[in-house]
């Protein structure tokens, strides 16, 4: 996992977690219990997309991310931050 990860992989931080929601989301990812995918890296899991719900999670928001399917790309870094957000509160 990059050391430059940006949302910290915290209890907090992984209850805001929307993966387990997501249309991408699948048995596979469940039954071995991967989720926070922008903290703790991407899924070794076959993914669907079939929608994603990044882009109104609240550490998407909180962190200021900019990608889709950390699922499958891997933990936010500082060189996928936004400079805003896109969604204000």
């Amino acid at each position: 996992m990059d050391n430059d990860r940006v949302v910290p992989d915290t209890e907090e931080n992984a209850t805001r977690c929307r993966c387990p929601d997501c249309p991408a989301y699948n048995e596979c990812m469940k039954n071995k219990g991967e989720f926070f995918f922008c903290s703790r890296g991407s899924t070794k899991c076959e993914i669907d997309k079939r929608g994603c719900l990044c882009l109104h999670c609240p550490n998407e928001i909180k962190y200021k991310l900019n990608r889709f399917y950390y699922c499958e790309k891997g933990a936010a870094t500082g060189k996928h931050v936004a400079t805003e957000t896109l969604i204000k509160n």
